[in-house]
Order: structure tokens, then C-alpha cells, then sequence
């Protein structure tokens, strides 16, 4: 709380003290916009309704009381909302995949099909079901145990091209690999959740009609490890706003993008988990991005 008087301080308390970062002794008699530094807490003081506002790295909303001001701090309340808030954002991002997978394989199977088809989808929706349920559970990730193994990375690729078919159909674009590396050792729900989202991303921010490729390969600067990237024809994107991609909610210029600007934000942060990195760079016909992952469990970390 802070006590005012014409304008002037005429006491404050410790905790007023700290949040505003100023000495006790020192301010008493002080002008009070002085004090706060900060029109709109001013402006309460003086008649105004209360606000929330941010100073000195807090979140604070302010009041008036007959005499002087009361300021509560909210900082730690509002964090945890945005965090819940991204989580919220997170978990919707990667569980439409699963859900429109399993969507489309039901509403399919209504139709007459040929028994190999109607087991194929069967398959793919069962598949598809199980990741949502890993998905879900992985909310306990801090203390969920880490499911690494040995990878086939053909196999995770093709599973990619499956899941995304309508998407790569709808904007006529073709997905190609390349594949000297064959295993890694990852969390396969997690390693495909990273090549999803990249390939998601380069078929919708890059051209239509164009081809996307996959390349995974031996990382020549650390050895037991490999390099996944992804290419696309897409615009130019300035080195300098490569890194901006990777943050939370960033989205690019293109039309076709209505998502939530968070998929290079989990590729990140899924690479991270393993001791890997990730990245954007520009290559002679397009951009790239990818992460890097262990080849065995010896390398892993």
C-alpha cells in the first residue's frame, strides 16, 4: 500500500517498497509520480479505475482507497495462465493430426470397400488412436520415463507421406526422400511429431504444384549423430528472421497459413529433449529446416 497526501508519499509499506524498487526512507514526501513512475497508476490515485499494468518486470494491478493506493501483484497469476494457455495451444496443434486421421478412416469405412482397403484403414485409425492416447499421457512428461529405440526411418517417412496424403493432395505438392541414414534412437511418437511438423510447414509455406524433400544424413560436426531436414521452394526467408520462426505463435506471409505458428516451436523444444537442436536456413532453391537427432543409443543423451 501506499499512502498519498497532496500529491506526495506520505508512507508506503515493505511490500509497496519492492514492487515499485525504491527505498522507503527515501521516498516519504516524494511526488508520488516520482515514486510509481507510471501515469496510469498516477491517474488512479487521482480518481481514475483501477488497472493493470506492467512496471519494474511485474504485472500489477492497481487501486484507490481513501488516502492512497493498493497495489497487489498478479505476475506469477498471469504466467500461469499463459502457460496453460500455450499448453492449451501445444495439445490442440499436435492432436488435430491424429483426430482427422481417425476421422477420415472412420467416415471411409461407411463405404462399400475391398476388404485389403477397409483393413488398411482400420490399421491407420488404430495406429492413429494409440499416438493420441501417448499424446495425451506425455502431459506427464516430467516425469514420464524416456521411450527411446531404434528407429527405422524409411518406415516413420512413409507414415508421414500417409498422414499428410490429403494435405500434399490438396496443394498438388510431392514429398521425395533421401535417406543414407536408415535408424535413429529417438521416442518414435515424438520423432514423428518433428518430421509432421516440418513437412506440414514446408507443404504449406512453400508453392504449390512443388516438391518438398526429406534428407536425413550423417551430422558431420557431431559424430553418433544426423541432420533431418527438410526443403522447400518456398520465398526467401531473411537469416535474420530465421531464428523469430522458431519462437512461439510465429507464422509466415503465406496465404495458405491459418495455423497456430507453433509447429517449429515443438520441433524445438521435442530436439531439445534428446540433447539435439534445431534450425532454419536458406538453400539455393528455397528454405530448410530441421533437428538434429542420435543415430544410437550411445550417442543419445
Amino acid at each position: 500500500m501506499v499512502w498519498v497526501d497532496a500529491g506526495r508519499v506520505s508512507w508506503l509499506n515493505r511490500a509497496a517498497a519492492e514492487l515499485l524498487q525504491v527505498d522507503r526512507r527515501r521516498v516519504i514526501g516524494a511526488p508520488l509520480i516520482a515514486v510509481v513512475r507510471d501515469h496510469r497508476i498516477e491517474a488512479v490515485a487521482h480518481g481514475g479505475a483501477p488497472v493493470e499494468t506492467a512496471t519494474r518486470g511485474r504485472r500489477l494491478v492497481v487501486a484507490a482507497f481513501p488516502g492512497g493506493l493498493l497495489l497487489r501483484d498478479v505476475t506469477e497469476a498471469r504466467r500461469a495462465t499463459e502457460d496453460a494457455r500455450e499448453l492449451l495451444a501445444v495439445l490442440s496443434h499436435e492432436l488435430r493430426t491424429p483426430v482427422t486421421t481417425i476421422r477420415a478412416s472412420l467416415e471411409a469405412l461407411r463405404f462399400d470397400l475391398p476388404e485389403s482397403q477397409r483393413t488398411r484403414l482400420l490399421a491407420r485409425a488404430e495406429d492413429e488412436a494409440g499416438r493420441l492416447t501417448r499424446l495425451l499421457e506425455d502431459l506427464t512428461v516430467d516425469v514420464a520415463p524416456p521411450k527411446s529405440r531404434s528407429l527405422d526411418v524409411r518406415e516413420l517417412a512413409a507414415r508421414v507421406e500417409a498422414l499428410l496424403a490429403p494435405r500434399l493432395a490438396q496443394r498438388g505438392v510431392g514429398l521425395s526422400t533421401e535417406l543414407p541414414v536408415s535408424t535413429v534412437w529417438a521416442d518414435p511418437d515424438k520423432f514423428l511429431q518433428a518430421l509432421l511438423n516440418l513437412v506440414e510447414n514446408a507443404v504449406i509455406h512453400g508453392p504449390g504444384d512443388a516438391e518438398v524433400r526429406l534428407l536425413v544424413r550423417a551430422d558431420a560436426d557431431r559424430e553418433g549423430w544426423c541432420r533431418v531436414e527438410v526443403l522447400d521452394r518456398g520465398t526467401e526467408v531473411a537469416p535474420e528472421l530465421m531464428e523469430s520462426w522458431f519462437a512461439p505463435h510465429a507464422r509466415g506471409a503465406s496465404a495458405t497459413s491459418r495455423g497456430t505458428g507453433l509447429g517449429l516451436y515443438i520441433v524445438r523444444s521435442i530436439a531439445t529433449r534428446w540433447g539435439g537442436e534445431a534450425w532454419g536456413r536458406r538453400w539455393e532453391q528455397g528454405n530448410a529446416f530441421g533437428f538434429s537427432v542420435p543415430r544410437d543409443r550411445g550417442s543419445a543423451a
